[in-house]
């Protein structure tokens, strides 16, 4: 038989502090200031440089996506600051020929390059414009042949959102 106690220490636990309701993220989670982005100046000035000007203009193009792939903001919670990343990296997705795609995508040594690339063109699905659709198809199955089912996979069931 349960004694009766008249003891309430059990009582000072604010059990709706753990109510997913009331969650409140970190500080840490919040600062966005210290984001990394890509600089926009950058990317531009590699995509406007002409073929005639520079020996190796597929060059310029892949390590423009290169740095906007290091620099995508995933983890920001601003979501203007990620509408301009995607639209940056929609233009470096398209300036990159069809017959280009290949040698850019095997010059992403690691494998969250790919990823990240995955879910930039998942987000170009979702707002397509004249011509980009095909395109973004033929950089997903090549992304897809070289990261397989497990980076779809990752990209679907990732939280953090391009």
């Amino acid at each position: 038989m349960a004694k009766n106690t008249s003891s309430s220490a059990f009582r000072k636990i604010d059990v709706d502090q753990y109510n997913e309701d009331n969650f409140k993220e970190d500080e840490a989670d919040q600062a966005s200031s210290g984001m990394i982005v890509p600089d926009e100046a950058e990317i531009n000035s590699l995509l406007n440089q002409y073929p005639f000007q520079i020996t190796n203009f597929v060059g310029r193009n892949i390590d423009a996506l290169k740095t906007v792939l290091q620099n995508a903001p995933l983890m920001c919670k601003n979501q203007q600051v990620k509408d301009n990343a995607l639209s940056l990296t929609l233009r470096v997705l398209l300036s990159i020929k069809s017959s280009q795609i290949d040698a850019a995508i095997e010059s992403l040594d690691d494998p969250e390059l790919c990823d990240v690339l995955m879910k930039y063109i998942y987000r170009g699905f979702e707002i397509p414009s004249e011509g980009s659709s095909g395109h973004l198809l033929t950089w997903h199955e090549k992304v897809f042949a070289k990261g397989g089912v497990g980076s779809i996979v990752r990209v679907l069931s990732d939280s953090a959102r391009a």
